[in-house]
């Protein structure tokens, strides 16, 4: 009879630690912890027989189980510890199967977090600029250069020389998989994001009523981002308007124009005062430079550049006073500072 009872209890006994061990492999990484209130330990929120309060504890999250087996409470000799946590098996094989501690397993995670920002973050923010280019369609020219970023968007705006919307028939790119690009079907704008890094192709756009493309090269991951670039394309487009008076577009890109237009008088003009409108003025070699969104009615010009938000540059005489159309009603600008 005792044998029986032996051999059921030892079988019983292996069952448990079997499915002790299954239980463990199943839960991966986990770890033993013990609550700060009353130092019971659980694994995976089964709850463990309590712990004695250890003598000299160690600080928090450095002990996952005891190490060495406790004085026994229920009666039994100290050295049976044979099914508790206490037993030098079940220490053992913690030791193996979870060799870290909860706090070394925090640190890991705050490296790896650490290391992930670090390689995804841009070492320099890019600066973003906001340019016009003229497009020079003629044989021998260089194409229009498209700089991008990673994360970041540009715009590609195309109008004429009127500063007027040219709109967009079509375009190919030769590397479709490095770089996304958005169009409505209809309007003179692209959008354009660059998908991998370092990356670099061209762009040929056909534009409404030209019989030759627009070609761009674009490339990626430069330290100078254009968020967006006016192409103005010599010639008058379907939408171009007649000035109201006077004057000419210059056939050619005219540099001096072009400065003005973006804001960056060249070197050698001197600004002057203008009141009556919102406009900018500037004299250079005895030549009045009028930067406004007003249509100039007189005196006559005799040059001018648009862009494609509306704001137009007008090249005339020295004058101290002119007359202009804003909305339909005429005002009156006085220039000073000769």
């Amino acid at each position: 009879m005792n044998d029986i009872m032996t051999t059921f209890t030892s079988k019983a006994i292996n069952n448990t630690f079997i499915h002790l061990l299954a239980f463990i492999g199943l839960s991966g990484v986990c770890s033993l912890a013990y609550a700060a209130d009353d130092a019971t330990p659980s694994y995976e929120g089964v709850a463990l027989p309590p712990l004695p309060a250890p003598q000299g504890a160690a600080p928090a999250d450095t002990i996952a189980v005891p190490l060495a087996p406790q004085p026994a409470t229920d009666g039994a000799s100290s050295g049976n510890t044979f099914g508790t946590v206490f037993d030098p098996a079940f220490q053992n094989m913690t030791k193996k199967q979870f060799p870290l501690t909860p706090q070394q397993i925090k640190a890991l995670r705050q490296i790896f977090q650490a290391t992930q920002r670090a390689s995804v973050a841009p070492s320099e923010a890019p600066t973003p600029t906001v340019s016009t280019q003229n497009v020079v369609l003629s044989p021998g020219s260089s194409p229009p250069v498209i700089k991008m970023a990673t994360g970041y968007v540009s715009s590609v705006v195309f109008v004429d020389e009127t500063g007027q919307p040219w709109p967009i028939a079509g375009y190919s790119i030769g590397n479709p998989t490095a770089f996304n690009i958005q169009w409505d079907q209809k309007g003179n704008v692209l959008m354009i994001q660059t998908v991998g890094r370092y990356e670099s192709t061209n762009m040929a756009i056909r534009l409404v009523g030209l019989n030759i493309p627009v070609m761009l090269t674009i490339v990626s991951d430069q330290q100078k981002v254009d968020y967006r670039v006016d192409m103005r394309i010599t010639g008058r487009g379907p939408n171009a308007k007649a000035p109201l008076i006077g004057g000419t577009i210059p056939d050619q890109p005219n540099p001096v124009l072009m400065a003005f237009l973006e804001g960056i008088p060249p070197e050698g003009s001197q600004m002057l005062a203008v009141t009556g409108g919102d406009a900018q003025a500037w004299q250079m070699d005895n030549v009045l430079y009028l930067r406004t969104r007003l249509s100039v009615l007189s005196p006559g010009w005799l040059a001018t550049m648009s862009s494609a938000d509306g704001v137009r540059v007008y090249e005339m005489g020295a004058t101290p006073m002119i007359l202009a159309s804003q909305d339909g009603q005429m005002v009156t600008l006085k220039v000073e500072g000769w």
